[in-house]
């Protein structure tokens, strides 16, 4: 696929961010402005569930990144199983599960993960992932605590502009992570392609 067209479809995704944002500040829910059941939050977990599929499969494709790629995928699969934590009292069971299994990932493929680390961020693909990384479980964090949000309104207001801009943030850097995944499937597509014009 081209620049040009990267360009425009990635720019369509941060377009939709933006447009289900509105459309939640629009159309709130039952439980308030960006609640748990909110058209954010979905996508949220929408996307983190792909990602905890792309990145398993990835590794399956390719046996030189799969240290890696394992422990990225269950990393997402954590994710999508804390934000269901308004519904299962008991979230934190499953989590300490797949936390073990990542152990256990990290220690049988300790000396094969600095050769597939070195592979796998070589990839331009590895930027954007990083980059969502930083933005959903560091900035947007941050940028959200309350504190912050008293210093520019009033007790009784602050709430409503730092749910938005927090789950924003959030589905924002998920997204620029989605760009990640459709990056790493694209170099595979340009990668295979150059491997067929070779022989």
């Amino acid at each position: 696929m081209s620049i040009l067209l990267r360009v425009i479809l990635y720019s369509l995704i941060v377009a939709g961010v933006y447009a289900v944002i509105r459309f939640d500040a629009v159309h709130p829910m039952e439980d308030g402005y960006f609640g748990e059941i909110s058209m954010t939050e979905i996508l949220q977990e929408t996307i983190l569930f792909f990602l905890f599929l792309f990145y398993l499969f990835s590794g399956f494709k390719n046996r030189n990144i799969q240290p890696v790629t394992n422990l990225i995928s269950l990393f997402f699969l954590i994710s999508f199983i804390r934000e269901f934590n308004f519904i299962l009292e008991w979230w934190l069971y499953p989590v300490l599960l797949v936390l073990l299994i990542m152990a256990w990932f990290f220690y049988r493929d300790y000396e094969k993960l600095n050769n597939a680390s070195a592979i796998f961020f070589r990839k331009p693909a590895s930027s954007w992932l990083l980059a969502g990384f930083m933005i959903t479980y560091i900035f947007s964090r941050l940028f959200g605590q309350s504190g912050f949000w008293r210093i520019l309104y009033d007790e009784n207001n602050y709430r409503l502009a730092k749910a938005a801009v927090e789950e924003g943030l959030e589905l924002l850097g998920n997204a620029i992570m989605l760009i990640s995944a459709i990056d790493f499937i694209l170099q595979q597509k340009t990668d295979s392609n150059n491997k067929i014009r070779s022989v």
